[in-house]
């Protein structure tokens, strides 16, 4: 039994933050990226380990709350009609255009060109694995930064909705931070508008449904863009959407 503190909430809550940059950048820098090092290998590696990072940093955070008492009621709140789970899909792909405008903006005021439409998957293809391991993390960050964290924040500390919203969507997208600063702008958005679905609905399934559209969106577009890169004989490209 956890000896609980009046800062254990918040505690748990630090403790959840980024879970997956630390194995993205040990794949990215460590010794898979050596000289000679096989990299189809590392990007399965990096793949595998970042996604299971969320999971396993998810079940252990809900375990905690829950055994602690303060699991919120946002974690448990699922029933919705469906007209609110419709308009969740719609939104979840509109959003996958409202990150590409996001990330055309700076090429758009330097004057660098044509913004392209691409996919940051971490140097791995866009096969079955890539697309269950982006749906699956969803789940795991919508319980975690929609769930808990809106939950814990608003019910728990009485932090104002709002707030709540704002701090839950600034720590899902420090979790993109390896992408570079543009992708963490981008799943702010994205973030917000995940937990204003969450507070009008009521329901955490709303959410959910909406970042699933999303990342099935984006993983639509990734096979796409593997395809061409086969096709022209080139490697992975830089994106201005960041899965996830």
């Amino acid at each position: 039994m956890w000896s609980h503190t009046r800062s254990l909430e918040l505690l748990v809550l630090v403790a959840t933050v980024a879970p997956a940059e630390l194995v993205r950048v040990a794949t990215a820098f460590g010794p898979a990226a050596r000289p000679g090092a096989d990299r189809g290998r590392a990007a399965r590696l990096g793949l595998i380990g970042a996604h299971a990072a969320y999971l396993a940093v998810t079940a252990l955070a809900v375990a905690v709350a829950a055994d602690g008492g303060f699991a919120p009621a946002a974690l448990t709140g699922w029933r919705a009609g469906a007209p609110w789970l419709a308009a969740a899909a719609v939104v979840g792909a509109v959003l996958v255009g409202a990150e590409f405008a996001v990330g055309a903006v700076p090429r758009l005021l330097d004057g660098t060109g044509r913004p392209r439409l691409s996919v940051h998957r971490g140097g791995g293809p866009a096969g079955g694995g890539y697309g269950a391991a982006i749906l699956v993390t969803a789940v795991a960050e919508e319980l975690l930064y929609r769930g808990l964290w809106i939950g814990v924040l608003h019910e728990r500390l009485r932090l104002p909705v709002g707030v709540a919203v704002a701090a839950a969507a600034v720590a899902y997208a420090v979790g993109h931070l390896f992408f570079g600063g543009l992708a963490v702008v981008q799943k702010t958005l994205s973030g917000v508008v995940f937990g204003l679905l969450l507070v009008v609905s009521g329901s955490l399934a709303v959410p959910l449904v909406a970042h699933l559209a999303q990342n099935a969106a984006v993983f639509a577009l990734a096979v796409r863009q593997d395809r061409g890169e086969r096709a022209a004989g080139g490697g992975v490209s830089g994106g201005r959407e960041a899965a996830g």
